[in-house]
């Protein structure tokens, strides 16, 4: 189809966002396209051009152009799982909550999950009380945000969340993604979570384009 599209000349490569969700299929991906147009003389061979990646990388390629909206700069380093536990540790010795307790592997998790929502830290009622993992992650997650702010850092998680929020404060940059996206094509759809979704669907408003391609049958996520 990505082949097809460009081939017909229905769209330039510039105008295509493709997605899935390893670099490894990435990769293969690219240079399946690249081996398909070079079937046809007329057509360029270069796909450098193609929005063709996994939903991080992506993710990752705009916030770095829109860094500066949320307070960061465009050189943003984003935390590994050991530097993210860290951090956590430290955010939750400083709270005097102890570790042992409410392990930060358990925090971290309940966070990511949230992040996984599309859900920002104001979205995340505080509650009175250290009584269980939930409230110690729900007191921690906006410290957690402004710690890696402040170290001009993102994880993962970070990755779409903040796409999101650029897209709802920024409408005109949510604009100027959607106009540059005339076909929008996802790989291994059954394994996205909300936030992917609601990335995507925001990306799909201005062209209502969008094809995806899933098997139940390989829900690795539900699996789990």
């Amino acid at each position: 189809r990505l082949a097809h599209i460009i081939l017909s000349k229905r769209a330039f490569p510039s105008q295509i966002l493709a997605v899935t969700f390893t670099n490894k299929a990435a990769s293969e991906m690219r240079a399946r396209v690249a081996q398909l147009l070079a079937t046809d003389a007329n057509t360029p061979r270069e796909t450098s051009g193609l929005w063709l990646g996994t939903f991080h990388s992506i993710g990752a390629k705009i916030l770095r152009r829109h860094a500066e909206l949320l307070g960061f700069t465009p050189q943003f380093t984003i935390l590994d799982d050991d530097d993210q536990h860290r951090l956590i540790k430290t955010l939750l010795v400083e709270q005097n909550i102890d570790h042992t307790k409410f392990p930060g592997r358990v925090v971290l998790a309940m966070i990511q999950s949230w992040k996984d929502r599309g859900l920002t830290p104001d979205k995340i009622p505080v509650q009175a009380g250290l009584y269980s993992a939930a409230e110690v992650a729900a007191k921690t997650y906006p410290l957690y945000q402004r710690r890696l702010q402040s170290l001009n850092c993102v994880d993962f998680g970070d990755l779409l969340l903040h796409n999101l929020t650029i897209f709802s404060q920024h409408p005109s940059v949510l604009q100027e993604y959607s106009n540059r996206f005339h076909y929008i094509l996802v790989d291994e759809y059954q394994d996205t979570n909300v936030a992917q979704y609601l990335w995507l669907r925001l990306l799909a408003v201005a062209h209502k384009n969008i094809c995806c391609v899933g098997d139940d049958d390989q829900t690795i996520y539900g699996w789990r």
